[in-house]
């Protein structure tokens, strides 16, 4: 029949946000047949309530074949087949074309932009339902089935899709849901790394929750790549974030919260505790390698101090740490730095080690997890975290994994791009060592200068420089080791960034 019926439709839903699927004006999923009628109908609602040539329609059925001499034909059966299957007469003709009829509201993918657009006139928490609400309507790719003629319909969608999950992520910031807005500008960066406006929402949330060392590697990430793909420099809006990482602050009021878990460090908090004057500015340092819990322990520390605590985070030297001082007296200025300061004046230098055994095993009793973790905090808590919540035998697989330095890398690698910020600085002799001693738990200055083709002379710098930078300890006087931690990252390195002779050397 052609022409619109008399009465009012009843509504249909059709979904083309993943493999075609009708539902009924009773939510009962309706049998299209599949195949190539199903592939009819998916054109026809690519162009809903407009008329689609048969010419059209006979190059999506039979995409990248030839049509068969009774195609004309083959399309009246198709069509049959349809109106059988939806009610109300949708499909319509005239000679040489066919129509679908579309209700507005009937179309998912008309549904997800009308909750996109409803999202951003909405209050955070209203948008976050609006926001999941859209994103639970793909199933897959748009249109599944169709080739050319979909391509730009399909681009449209993906970017949909895309920006639904940028502005989710905005939203649940806005609520203070800052774990599940980093989780997903994470998964975005991946997907599509040169991006910017992932990079930079990424980055801002990474700032605004304390994490200023995993915002500055998302630089660093985002950099290399526009870089190495692109040939350009991130835009004004990535370097102005960047800008402002890099500055520290002095925060001498509303700290953060105490860190959850914090434990160990009695030593070191005792002689923080003991620190201060009524009558003039304190300075503490608080040197370690990224991840060994400076940030943690400075919260602590605050909370134990008695006069005004401020605090200056991740300072690059003394100059930064000078400029942004208080002149109140009383007040006790704790910095944390990656590397050991020199040129300052302070009443108390800590480095924090990695944590005993019994500390550690205060947060974990995997035995892997405390294995390769040595002590270190942020690496056991993301061991630990693989294993929470599963059941005992799929814990006990995931920790033998926890062995393989390939799941090793994946749980650590948000970790890493913090080692990797510390790596780039490092001059370029420096860093060869490092990813050279990445197969050498434990060398000495003998072993470096086999390592490197040079003398002892030459090599004692670069040692110091790795020991200041605490990629490298001497547990004992000419013998030196690398934090499993450490290792596992220059052990990537060398297989990423390290020619074949020093993979063969190493």
């Amino acid at each position: 029949m052609n022409g619109h019926s008399a009465h009012t439709p009843a509504r249909i839903a059709f979904r083309v946000l993943g493999p075609l699927e009708v539902d009924g004006p009773d939510g009962a999923p309706l049998d299209v047949t599949g195949g190539k009628p199903a592939t009819m109908l998916t054109l026809l609602l690519l162009h809903r309530n407009a008329w689609v040539s048969t010419d059209q329609l006979i190059d999506a059925v039979w995409a990248g074949l030839d049509a068969p001499a009774s195609a004309q034909r083959n399309l009246k059966t198709y069509v049959w087949q349809l109106r059988r299957a939806l009610p109300d007469e949708r499909i319509e003709s005239r000679p040489g074309a066919y129509r679908v009829r579309v209700l507005s509201g009937e179309l998912d993918a008309d549904v997800a932009a009308d909750l996109s657009d409803q999202a951003r006139l909405a209050p955070p928490a209203k948008a976050v339902a609006l926001l999941e609400q859209a994103l639970g309507l793909w199933r897959g790719c748009p249109y599944d089935g169709l080739t050319g003629d979909a391509t730009s319909a399909v681009d449209r969608l993906t970017e949909l899709h895309r920006s639904l999950r940028e502005d989710l992520a905005e939203a649940l910031l806005s609520l203070g849901r800052s774990a599940e807005a980093i989780s997903l500008l994470r998964a975005l960066t991946d997907e599509d790394p040169l991006r910017e406006l992932a990079w930079t929402r990424l980055m801002t949330a990474l700032h605004d929750t304390g994490r200023r060392h995993e915002a500055l590697a998302a630089y660093q990430r985002a950099r290399t790549v526009l870089v190495r793909d692109l040939g350009i420099e991130p835009g004004a809006e990535l370097s102005r974030v960047h800008q402002q990482v890099l500055t520290p602050t002095p925060t001498p009021s509303g700290l953060p919260p105490r860190i959850p878990g914090f434990v160990g460090r009695e030593l070191e908090l005792a002689a923080v505790r003991a620190i201060g004057s009524p009558d003039r500015v304190s300075v503490v340092t608080v040197d370690g390698m990224a991840g060994i819990g400076k940030t943690a322990f400075v919260l602590e520390a605050a909370a134990l101090i008695q006069g005004l605590p401020v605090v200056l985070e991740d300072v690059e030297n003394a100059a930064q740490v000078r400029t942004l001082m208080p002149n109140t007296p009383g007040t006790v200025v704790l910095v944390t730095s990656r590397h050991r300061l020199t040129g300052l004046d302070r009443d108390l230098a800590i480095t924090l080690e990695p944590l005993t055994a019994s500390d550690a095993a205060r947060i974990s009793d995997c035995e892997q997890a405390l294995r390769w973790a040595a002590g270190h905090p942020e690496a056991l808590r993301r061991f630990t975290e693989l294993l929470a919540g599963r059941p005992p035998w799929t814990a006990a697989r995931l920790a033998d994994r926890i062995d393989q330095q390939a799941t090793r890398h994946s749980v650590l690698r948000d970790l890493h791009d913090r080692f990797d910020a510390t790596y780039r600085a490092l001059p370029e002799p420096v860093r060869r060592l490092y990813r050279l001693l990445g197969l050498t738990p434990e060398f000495d200055v003998r072993r470096a200068e086999r390592l490197l083709g040079v003398d002892q002379q030459e090599v004692e710098p670069l040692i110091d420089e790795l020991i200041d930078q605490h990629l490298l300890s001497e547990p004992a006087p000419g013998r030196f080791s690398m934090h499993p931690v450490v290792r596992d990252h220059a052990h990537r390195l060398l297989l990423t960034s390290g020619s074949p002779e020093d993979v063969r050397v190493a």
